[in-house]
């Protein structure tokens, strides 16, 4: 029956929104139909009630919904009521969702990309899960990747030291004797770097929510920013740059099909562009990069606020997590303060940085930038400088 139900519930959802644009391409709205949509919530929430998925009610909401579907004034109050129908059935879907108790296990087998990257295809696989009506439970001790090792040396899934579980907590899962699958990979729908994506406020939008929803600093991440935070000059007024400028194995090796990052220069003219037009009073740095953190101190000075330690020579011809291993750099505390440094980012009131995960990363955990600028300078071995001019033509 539950499994009815998520399938009608689903349906129930496409036609509906069928409906909401039909009505937003036409001269006029159609209360008729809406109130005909409010009768079919009713009907499927009374099913619903019938098999006790437990969670939320919602009699309340479609009661209003009742009152409201026949009298849309105006696109506004039309798009107000179209945002509560999708609420609450998706409050339904989610209910049965828990009560079907079928979790679906995210693994990425890939030791290369960093903790920005493991984040987005994490929040794509979470959409993902949840689409197909699992419960969405990310596995980083079975998978083979950065966490794998501090999940071994921790004795604890690792992706629980930054963030919470979606929905319940890994060990939950092994104690239960219910469906598991496994999704593995990268998922075809996911945030990304791509300026189609940065530039798209709505999609912006939908995984800044799917993000704040399903993927909860923990406590040891909230404690670390608020330390930052409290010793910054953040929340008196003060205007902040916040600038993320990659180096290092970024620019050394290259990555194919990867975004080019701007030239250090280039960001440091931008950077000084930014402090006068806003009249910012200080400018905060994220960088890996030695060199990169020199140059700014000698261009803003005291005006330049940090809270990373760990830095790498810009000579660096292997990945940054090669380094670590070969540097015994205590990766725990590398991704702490990396995450940290993510999150006061997100707290500045402007922005600028290369196209990156960081980047990424950072606009999903925002709030929005009064202004915000990102380079868009091709992909390595794509369309960068170089490979351009490599052709014969």
């Amino acid at each position: 029956m539950a499994d009815e139900l998520f399938e009608a519930g689903k349906e129930v959802k496409r036609s509906f929104l069928g409906v909401a644009e039909a009505s937003r391409k036409g001269d006029g709205m159609d209360e008729t139909v809406y109130v005909q949509c409010v009768q079919i919530l009713k009907n499927l929430n009374v099913l619903y009630q019938t098999i006790e998925t437990g969670g939320e009610r919602f009699d309340l909401a479609i009661e209003e919904l009742t009152n409201r579907a026949s009298d849309l004034s105006d696109r506004a109050g039309e798009d107000e009521f179209v945002s509560m129908f999708v609420s609450v059935l998706d409050g339904m879907l989610m209910n049965t969702i828990k009560f079907r108790q079928r979790y679906c296990l995210i693994r990425r087998n890939d030791g290369i990309p960093g903790l920005a990257s493991h984040i987005i295809t994490n929040l794509g696989q979470i959409a993902a899960s949840l689409d197909q009506g699992y419960i969405p439970v990310i596995d980083t001790i079975h998978a083979d990747n950065i966490m794998t090792d501090l999940s071994r040396q921790y004795a604890v899934n690792a992706w629980e030291l930054y963030f919470g579980q979606p929905i319940i907590s890994f060990s939950q899962v092994a104690r239960e004797d219910k469906e598991v699958k496994v999704l593995e990979g990268i998922p075809g729908f996911m945030p990304s770097y791509d300026m189609d994506c940065l530039m798209n406020p709505r999609l912006m939008a939908f995984w800044r929510g799917i993000m704040k929803k399903y993927m909860p600093v923990s406590k040891t991440l909230y404690d670390s920013v608020r330390e930052c935070l409290d010793r910054l000059p953040f929340g008196n007024g003060e205007k902040v740059l916040g600038v993320l400028c990659r180096g290092t194995d970024y620019t050394n090796i290259r990555p194919f099909n990867h975004p080019v990052q701007p030239p250090l220069k280039e960001v440091l003219e931008k950077a000084e562009e930014f402090m006068q037009q806003y009249r910012c009073d200080y400018c905060y740095l994220a960088t890996e990069d030695q060199e990169i953190l020199q140059a700014f101190q000698k261009r803003f000075k005291d005006k330049l606020l940090t809270t990373q330690e760990i830095y790498y020579a810009p000579d660096l011809a292997d990945t940054i997590n090669d380094a670590n291993r070969r540097r015994s750099i205590d990766l725990h505390q590398k991704n702490m303060e990396y995450l940290t440094a993510l999150t006061v980012l997100s707290k500045c009131g402007y922005f600028i940085g290369g196209r990156t995960s960081g980047t990424v990363v950072s606009l999903l955990l925002s709030e929005g930038f009064a202004a915000e600028y990102i380079w868009d300078c091709g992909r390595y071995g794509i369309d960068d400088v170089l490979t351009l001019k490599s052709y014969i033509c």
